[in-house]
């Protein structure tokens, strides 16, 4: 792609290029994700997408709760629940001798715990595919301009936008002018090479030979509950199917200096996925053989002026704990409300600069935690780390904060949910607050892209200071947490880490920017310089 430093020159034949807020480049997972949270929000964002349809390919089948809770945010969590309430459950792993055969070893997906103690949502367990289908949906819904078979194949770069050439499902050619360009297009993403953007980490850790089939194993899987299985030494393959139950893949790893991907021909994988269904080669057929790399690396920038990278674009995870789809969707929920505020006028523009800091941090420590689940399948050494709960990568994870309380620096990237009390950069609390006609979480008092100021029971003076800086509530909501709740072991504003007088300062995607555990001489001032902090205006490019 090129991208010259001059802006060219509009050929006379060419028609003025379409103007748009944000051109989103990828429409899988990610991507339109990134789509929904935007137009949901009034920004009508334009995706192009290189497939025509849906990838029917096996990928991520289980979604977080704190995944789920940014769909909460877009009313889009029930229809995703209404999917996996309409398959047989499974949510446990095994180690088979094979699928047909005994059980050696058998846990439930740390994903499927109990987490009502701290999020109003549990995990969902459905297919990428499907999730796509109905984020695709609400996207289009809330006005998103979704463009399938529609190729990027030119990016220029200006101070004040870009402009994309691409070409349309029939062949021809457009150019689309945007503000800003998301790129999702996956680890191969030909935006990140266009611009020199480097890797850091482990490109490959094992080379996996995935091979396809179709088998009716309905009953082999009937009552067990079981999203995937394993099958032990020697092949040590890896197990997955659809939720119809009705075709899947085996995945086995090789060493290609010793084994090339050419000898895995026909008569070769079928006795590969017959030892692992523990089937006759007649009871199924084969669909293909796919080999790819697995590896674990994150970009070594976010951002190069106003293109923004997420996804698989700028990280890439083993499989192993679910947590590659699950930090794209939190990349581009973090983006999406930083863009929301921009370009509502709310938040100046150096808002953005936050956005590389805060998610690189989360993606090498979900990468580093990935990798040390994967040791077993890796043909390379593995560093040895202290091993996280998926709970702590995947919902309990904290951002670095501008004005971090004194004690921020000794306090870790991520922890179990349950053990944060309102620290600037982690997740607001989950405390529940009834629901029926009323907010059911105090995550849903977070509203419609705006800031929260969430003051104790007694902070009112916070309340009457954020009224005084935002009179019509354009951007800054305010309320006070009750003194107590009845179905909560702790009080509110102790689950907070706030005194009934203090008060904390919530982003729209829940985040904690700031936090006063009590009152103060001069809220008003206090408050002020927190918005203007966290709204971009007082960054440190700013001094």
């Amino acid at each position: 792609m090129s991208d010259p430093a001059p802006e060219a020159a509009t050929a006379a034949a060419d028609p003025p290029p379409e103007r748009v807020p944000v051109l989103i480049v990828g429409g899988s997972i990610v991507g339109a994700s990134a789509a929904l949270f935007l137009a949901a929000r009034g920004v009508t964002p334009v995706l192009v997408e290189k497939h025509a349809a849906v990838s029917t390919r096996l990928r991520a089948k289980l979604f977080y709760p704190r995944t789920m809770e940014a769909y909460r945010s877009v009313g889009a969590d029930q229809d995703v629940y209404a999917v996996q309430h309409r398959l047989p459950p499974a949510d446990h792993a095994a180690v088979v001798a094979s699928l047909a055969g005994p059980e050696l070893r058998r846990w439930r997906l740390p994903a499927a715990e109990d987490f009502s103690s701290v999020s109003p949502c549990p995990s969902a367990f459905v297919k990428q595919a499907d999730l796509e289908k109905v984020v695709r949906a609400h996207a289009h819904a809330a006005g998103a301009d979704l463009r399938f078979g529609h190729r990027l194949v030119e990016l220029r770069r200006h101070d004040e936008h870009v402009v994309a050439r691409i070409r349309g499902a029939d062949g021809s050619t457009y150019t689309v002018a945007a503000d800003y360009l998301l790129a999702a297009d996956g680890n191969g993403s030909a935006v990140r090479e266009s611009l020199g953007i480097g890797r850091s980490g482990t490109e490959v850790i094992a080379h996996v030979m995935e091979i396809g089939f179709e088998a009716d194993i309905r009953k082999m899987l009937d009552g067990r509950r079981l999203a995937l299985a394993f099958t032990g030494p020697p092949e040590h393959a890896h197990l997955s199917w659809n939720t119809a139950q009705d075709h899947g893949t085996v995945s086995v790893t090789y060493d290609p200096a010793l084994d090339d991907p050419a000898t895995f021909d026909v008569q070769r994988c079928r006795g590969i996925v017959s030892r692992a269904l523990g089937l006759p080669p007649s009871h199924f057929t084969l669909t293909g053989r796919r080999p790819w790399q697995m590896g674990g690396w994150v970009a070594d920038s976010y951002r190069v002026g106003r293109v923004f990278l997420l996804g698989d674009a700028v990280h890439v995870t083993p499989p192993t704990g679910g947590f590659g789809a699950n930090t794209g969707i939190q990349d581009a929920w973090n983006l999406t409300t930083k863009l929301v505020s921009v370009r509502r006028g709310h938040a100046d523009p150096r808002l953005l600069e936050d956005y590389g800091p805060e998610r690189r941090a989360v993606g090498r420590i979900t990468v580093e935690q990935a990798l040390v689940r994967a040791r077993d399948r890796a043909r390379v050494p593995i560093e040895d780390r202290p091993l996280l709960s998926e709970a702590a990568v995947a919902i309990g994870y904290r951002y670095p904060m501008p004005g971090d309380d004194p004690a921020a620096a000794d306090l870790p990237v991520a922890g179990e949910p349950d053990r944060w009390r309102g620290e600037p950069g982690t997740r607001l609390p989950h405390l529940p607050l009834g629901g029926q006609d009323g907010p059911g979480s105090t995550l849903d008092l977070v509203r419609d892209g705006r800031y929260l100021l969430l003051a104790g029971p007694e902070g009112r003076p916070w309340v009457q200071a954020a009224r005084r800086l935002d009179p019509h509530g354009t951007f800054l909501d305010a309320t006070l947490l009750p003194g107590q709740i009845a179905s909560a072991a702790t009080r509110p504003a102790d689950a907070c880490g706030i005194g009934d007088h203090g008060a904390l300062l919530v982003r729209p995607d829940h985040v904690i920017a700031w936090r006063a555990p009590d009152a103060a001489p001069d809220t008003l001032s206090a408050l002020g310089a927190a918005v203007r902090r966290a709204l971009g205006a007082d960054h440190p490019t700013a001094r």
